[in-house]
């Protein structure tokens, strides 16, 4: 059989099931191969690439224990820029975003236990994901690093970030792409954040709007689709689930002013005014 980087483990092991010894004595990483369960997650799902970078080794090294056992490395497949992945480093920076973001905005789903068990934690993850918005982040805890499901997850948008606790406890953690953009922009400070005195400064001029009902990206959408009709001398109400960090640089560049009242878990009130053409 000719084999490359992107060759998965479960069509190693189809081939010659005595690929299990040979992958799992690269490594104590490699191991979980010989439980039945395991594989039945795993090798399906995870490339030669894929498993040099959870082991942290070479893809040589696979190649070595694999050419005794009749597979032969496909020279041709290699150079046509199949893209080997590099070891996981041992220490990165994490990065500004998570960094800075609160412990209650962290969403946390331990999959160690299904991974023991045999079960596929791919649609837990997949739900938990569903979870993820512009103000917080997932981390999945495992003890190898999901690197079919960071693949996955690149291409829909998420960013992520790995931390290597030890050997066997990995964290990682996914954001939305632009989350890092959004939190930079929290530099941008509601303006006059004193909301009982800026609402009874609009007294019967306020224009109320409801937008927690809405799916993303309709509240933003909702919100700018308002002030554009909002009259100058006149304020928008606006009760979110959130503080929208991403609408708050589009506030700034209209020159608006925002007073925010953060009352309780997905209860947030705003108060935008035009404040360039209210204070002229």
């Amino acid at each position: 059989m000719q084999i490359a980087a992107n060759t998965k483990i479960s069509a190693l092991i189809k081939e010659n099931p005595a690929a299990i010894e040979a992958i799992a004595s690269i490594n104590r990483h490699f191991e979980k191969l010989r439980n039945p369960l395991l594989r039945k997650v795993l090798a399906s799902r995870v490339t030669i690439a894929d498993a040099a970078r959870i082991g942290g080794c070479d893809v040589e090294r696979f190649y070595d224990k694999l050419r005794p056992l009749g597979f032969a490395v496909s020279e041709e497949t290699t150079n046509k820029g199949m893209k080997v992945t590099p070891p996981i480093p041992a220490t990165t920076e994490m990065p500004a975003f998570l960094a800075q973001l609160p412990e209650e905005r962290l969403l946390q789903l331990d999959v160690r236990a299904d991974i023991a068990s045999g079960s596929d934690p791919f649609r837990k993850i997949m739900d938990a994901v569903d979870g993820i918005d512009e103000n917080n982040a997932l981390q999945i805890i495992n003890t190898f690093e999901p690197t079919p499901l960071i693949a996955i997850l690149q291409k829909k948008g998420y960013d992520y970030f790995t931390d290597t606790k030890s050997a066997d406890l990995i964290y990682t953690y996914f954001w939305l792409g632009n989350a890092a953009e959004a939190t930079a922009g929290e530099s941008i400070k509601p303006a006059g954040n004193n909301f009982e005195e800026a609402l009874a400064g609009f007294a019967g001029k306020v224009k109320r709007v409801d937008v927690r009902h809405l799916e993303m990206p309709q509240p933003m959408i909702t919100i700018l689709g308002e002030l554009e009709n909002l009259p100058a001398d006149e304020a928008l109400y606006v009760v979110h689930k959130r503080v929208p960090q991403f609408l708050l640089p589009q506030l700034q560049e209209r020159g608006c002013k925002v007073a925010i009242n953060e009352v309780g878990p997905n209860e947030v009130y705003l108060l935008i005014s035009r404040a360039l053409e209210r204070d002229a």
